[in-house]
């Protein structure tokens, strides 16, 4: 059975479930749960008191969740988040003070990208998958990409295709890498892959598409679209095969040309093996020479090829619906497929919308979509009081085309949770709510009450970090050079007034006796601190630098000195929260290993994509992280073997070869990701006596550093 069939009968028993999982079965008690129709079409929720029992109703199982989650929101001013749920309740919950119903205007609700299965998920177990749907559906998602598991589908099509199993585990990649093995960039690196992974993985998603589509959730799967074994070349000669050009360093991957009759034979064992093994909700997601690898840019040829990917995706499926990103977006594939088999995520439209440059994907439903992340990166940016109207002034815009829904997309998830919170409210919202107002009910909910302090935190807070969409980086992950002007990607120099930011630290720590029991209190005070140091190294960088070129010895010694007290400090900081340590990222790793082969494959992956990302590619650092662990073994060390280096040299600073450097670093990192020391798996330390100690030690270089 399909999940198309089980979304037509709504389970309450399942919201009820996530009653359960939620607030335990005394308030579970509190609540009656009813189904009712759609409003033309869309989804609805009411909420109402009956006696001293809170009604919840529904028109699905996204739907009715959504509504406990407003009554908890508003009613209860509690809070559910990734870096943990704020639910003090009283015994009776306090009845709604009028009644509530939101119609949302979006016939979809989007997660996820495929980076995120990588650079967030890749050692969740089922206990955790059970907690994220739980969030979607509190938060109304209602359609999830769902890559895991896609192993098992691609071992049973090589079959199907004549190909060994030895064969197909040399295509797939390690368990950290498959995300981009199924955009099309990547084969092989960080495998083999085992065997015990792929059934573990599909047992997992098995158990993942259950529980959504019981929701009433509609699971965007993968679709074929021409990536291929290189071993299919050989069983199959004469079939046009090429291999594509090189992805950032590493070997270009195979891709059979959709026009080959090969390709509708592949595409047909594909689609038919994904449906027995998973079902299917006709949703298919597909990017087409990925990151512009086509083999041929002609109008003409990606013109066919898309056409004849989307015919194969019909053949096999007629009601299949070709889910796009709009990242490689090419106007002639876009225009030439079917509007009823399309549907398009502008992936990062909160900075960079595509639908305003493309005249709404040329008349194709589309979905407004917030990036956000890259590379699970754990700095603080983004424009909050943007992000609420971006969806509004989209939908409200005459020139919309057939704005189909709003999502998420974040390459990592688990990072500055307001921006999650307030763009899933929009999913109920038309208009944009007044930002001081939102920020201060966020507070209350997160927090658990009131408080001044925290309120104007967070003021400062909106105005520094939280007023830019940038891809912000920290000098102290950069690999260690004269000159740096990024990590990777992105850009070392703040956009904002690092002052405004130690400003909003200060605030915040005024409120810690108030407030130092609530665990989201403490997230935040540990990463603002974090994000003040972290931006606090750039100038003593400079510093260290200038005092170098001029043959400064003292002033060098001085500022190093400074610097490496820094990151140990960060070290220490970011060591007093779990959601700032790397210990549980190698251990959930090292957990889906079944023999010491598996274990040290899978802590060799986790260690690598959070290091070098892979020692081959050309964008080194670009999921670097700011935790407790890889910041003192990893980035504190190749820090000081660059200082020790510029120290050798100070008499003679030209005689300094960064590329030597660079060379004997790089050896170092392998044996890091090679390596199997320990982290710790607990917070250790009081994050606000710890925030207190480095705010009055850093309080005035801060002051210092960015006077004038």
């Amino acid at each position: 059975m399909t999940g198309a069939v089980r979304n037509n009968v709504v389970d309450k028993e399942v919201v009820v479930g996530l009653l359960h999982r939620l607030l335990g079965a005394a308030y579970a008690e509190q609540f009656e749960l009813e189904v009712i129709a759609q409003d033309q079409g869309r989804d609805v929720f009411e909420i109402e008191n009956k006696g001293k029992r809170i009604v919840l109703r529904g028109s699905n199982g996204i739907s009715l969740a959504s509504s406990l989650h407003w009554y908890l929101k508003y009613s209860c001013h509690a809070h559910i988040s990734w870096s943990g749920d704020q639910l003090s309740l009283p015994d009776q919950l306090p009845p709604v003070i009028e009644a509530v119903r939101k119609i949302t205007p979006y016939r979809h609700r989007y997660m996820y990208n495929f980076c995120t299965f990588n650079y967030t998920m890749t050692w969740w177990d089922w206990k955790r998958w059970e907690r994220e749907i739980d969030w979607m559906a509190l938060h109304g998602i209602n359609m999830p990409l769902a890559a895991t598991g896609q192993e098992a589908v691609w071992m049973e099509t090589g079959r199907k295709l004549g190909l060994s199993d030895d064969e197909m585990l040399k295509h797939l990649t390690g368990p950290a890498y498959l995300a981009w093995h199924y955009m099309g960039n990547v084969d092989g690196m960080g495998g083999p892959l085992p065997t015990s992974w792929i059934e573990g993985q599909r047992e997992l998603q098995l158990q993942i598409l259950e529980r959504e589509r019981q929701l009433g959730m509609t699971p965007v799967l993968a679709g074929f679209y021409g990536h291929v074994p290189a071993a299919l070349k050989q069983k199959h000669p004469d079939a046009n095969i090429l291999q594509l050009k090189s992805w950032f360093g590493m070997p270009g991957i195979h891709f059979l040309d959709p026009r080959d009759p090969l390709f509708d034979e592949a595409a047909g064992h594909f689609y038919e093996e994904q449906k027995r093994l998973y079902g299917t909700d006709h949703l298919y997601a597909m990017d087409l020479f990925h990151e512009g690898k086509s083999p041929d840019t002609s109008t003409e040829y990606v013109t066919e090829s898309a056409k004849a990917v989307c015919q194969s995706m019909l053949n096999h499926d007629p009601d299949g619906i070709w889910v796009m990103q709009s990242w490689s977006m090419s106007e002639p594939i876009v225009r030439s497929l079917p509007k009823e088999h399309l549907l398009m995520l502008d992936l990062h439209a909160e900075s960079n919308a595509k639908w305003k440059q493309s005249h709404a994907f040329y008349g194709k439903p589309w979905i407004w979509c917030m990036l956000h992340n890259f590379g699970a990166r754990n700095g603080m940016f983004g424009d909050l009081d943007s992000l609420a109207q971006g969806p509004a002034q989209a939908l409200h815009d005459p020139g919309r085309g057939d704005m189909a829904g709003i999502g998420f997309a974040p390459e990592a998830i688990e990072e500055n949770p307001v921006f999650y919170d307030l763009l899933s409210e929009m999913i109920w919202r038309t208009e944009a709510p007044d930002p001081d107002e939102w920020a201060a009910a966020y507070l209350r909910r997160r927090y658990g009450r009131h408080n001044d302090a925290a309120v104007e935190a967070w003021r400062l807070l909106r105005k520094s970090v939280y007023s830019k969409n940038a891809n912000y980086e920290s000098v102290v992950c950069a690999r260690p050079k004269l000159e740096i002007r990024r990590t990777c990607n992105g850009t070392v120099v703040p956009f904002y007034d690092v002052r405004v930011l130690l400003r909003a630290w200060e605030a915040l720590l005024e409120s810690g006796e108030e407030l130092r029991a609530s665990i989201n209190y403490q997230y935040d005070l540990v990463n603002v601190g974090r994000q003040v140091l972290s931006d606090t190294a750039r100038p003593l960088h400079l510093k260290m630098i200038e005092a170098f070129t001029r043959r400064d010895r003292t002033g060098f010694q001085e500022y190093w000195n400074a610097l490496e007290a820094l990151i140990v400090d960060l070290e220490e900081l970011l060591g007093t929260n779990v959601h700032f340590l790397t210990g549980p990222w190698i251990d959930r790793a090292k957990k889906w290993g079944n023999t010491q082969d598996e274990i040290a494959l899978h802590e060799f992956n986790a260690r690598t994509i959070i290091s070098t990302w892979w020692p081959e590619v050309t964008f080194d650092d670009y999921a670097h992280k700011q935790w407790s662990g890889i910041m003192a073994s990893y980035y504190l060390h190749r820090w000081r073997r660059f200082a020790a280096c510029l120290e050798a040299s100070i008499d003679d600073p030209d005689s300094f070869d960064q590329q030597a450097f660079d060379r004997e670093i790089r050896e170092w990192e392998v044996s890091w990701m090679e390596g199997s020391d320990t982290f710790a798996l607990e917070a250790a330390g009081d994050p606000v006596d710890v925030s207190r100690r480095l705010f009055k030690t850093y309080a005035d270089m801060v002051e210092r550093f960015w006077k004038g």
